[in-house]
């Protein structure tokens, strides 16, 4: 908080209205799956920080929060008018306050009712504040998204070991989710991904019921998550003996992650990661029908539905000039997609380190045959 407001100091804010769920709960540790109903965070300058959610999330903010002023609104009342209402009731109307632009969930609509109905107050786009804070992780944070690495690979193990021929991709979710919850994990914010033959070529399909045939690959990615934080992983499954196809495509995406893991250290550019995995991918996919199509890796940490990473915040990807730094911490995905014929994935999550890369998800990475 008090890092926030430097921020909010630094770019003259006299208080900001905080709307993402996930800068929400970094602030204050609320979570709820209530997130579709409007829920605003007020935090001036100086003094308490102000929470106006839906009465029914109300009790969550006083049971898992720290914040001690709550304004809730009640089913009747537009919740925009409330916002209004308290940024009046505190004396902060008057002021020029930082709102989030970029947010899922204070739609235009709501903005711009926002703004008739608060002639007196400037309000500018603040958007990415609280992200700047979110992008190193503290050492906590390190541990909880290795306490979620856990739950992923105790998940992935039971994905890899339900596969078989004759199996449903709905029994490999079953056990991946009976194994995840078991490890201790929470709701994730994105199901498991299971698909199987072909559908594992199309982007973030899922268990549909499809059958495990032999000779088909099938394509696991896994998000671990504790108190929020998330940690994921893909590996690949194949039913009966690859052909040459399949194994020069797990040899090159093996090479691209190695590759890339090899690289990361602080003072590198986004851009040159991206180069390094890519390179080898594009060099080697015409031999095997294969494509990259996606950035070679996202910012990982606190997340809600519907994404369990923090690309917004940053991305791996083609010519970003961006540097990293220790403590970041990201999902490192350089992976292919062979049409209709498979998703090849072997990613991790990782840290920056002071020198170098830590490898925080711990499972083979390899062609899993069965």
């Amino acid at each position: 908080m008090q890092a926030l407001r430097e921020r909010m100091a630094e770019r003259g804010f006299d208080a900001v209205l905080i709307t993402t769920p996930e800068n929400i709960c970094y602030l204050t540790g609320f979570e709820s799956q209530g997130h579709f109903s409007f829920c605003a965070l007020i935090v001036p300058l100086e003094g308490e920080p102000i929470m106006v959610p839906r009465r029914l999330e109300d009790s969550g903010v006083q049971a898992r929060t720290w914040v001690s002023i709550s304004c809730p609104y009640e089913e009747v009342e537009d919740p925009i008018q409330k916002v209004r209402d308290t940024l009046r009731l505190y004396d902060l109307s008057d002021n020029r306050i930082g709102f989030e632009k970029d947010c899922w969930f204070f739609t235009a609509v709501q903005q711009e009712r926002l703004f008739a109905l608060s002639h007196e107050t400037s309000f500018v786009d603040c958007a990415g504040i609280v992200e700047a804070g979110r992008l190193i992780k503290s050492d906590l944070e390190i541990e909880m998204i290795r306490s979620a690495a856990r739950i992923a690979e105790a998940a992935m193990q039971a994905g890899i070991e339900a596969v078989q021929e004759g199996a449903t991709e709905n029994d490999v979710a079953a056990d991946i989710h009976f194994a995840m919850f078991k490890a201790g994990g929470e709701w994730p914010a994105i199901s498991p991904f299971v698909a199987t033959g072909h559908r594992g070529s199309i982007g973030h399909q899922t268990w549909a019921g499809d059958i495990i045939k032999k000779n088909e690959c099938v394509f696991l990615e896994v998000g671990g998550c504790l108190k929020r934080y998330h940690a994921a992983m893909m590996r690949t499954c194949f039913v009966g003996q690859p052909d040459q196809q399949i194994i020069d495509a797990i040899k090159t995406v093996q090479e691209a992650v190695d590759a890339s893991i090899a690289m990361i250290k602080p003072g590198i550019r986004l851009g040159e990661v991206d180069a390094v995995s890519r390179k080898i991918i594009a060099r080697a996919a015409p031999n095997f029908g294969g494509m990259q199509v996606t950035r070679s890796a996202y910012s990982i940490g606190i997340a809600f539905a519907p994404d369990w990473g923090e690309g917004h915040i940053m991305s791996i990807r083609h010519r970003d000039p961006r540097v990293l730094q220790p403590n970041m911490t990201f999902h490192n995905i350089p992976w292919v997609q062979i049409p209709g014929k498979g998703g090849i994935g072997l990613s991790e999550t990782i840290r920056v380190t002071e020198d170098g890369c830590e490898v925080i998800t711990q499972l083979p990475r390899q062609l899993y045959i069965k």
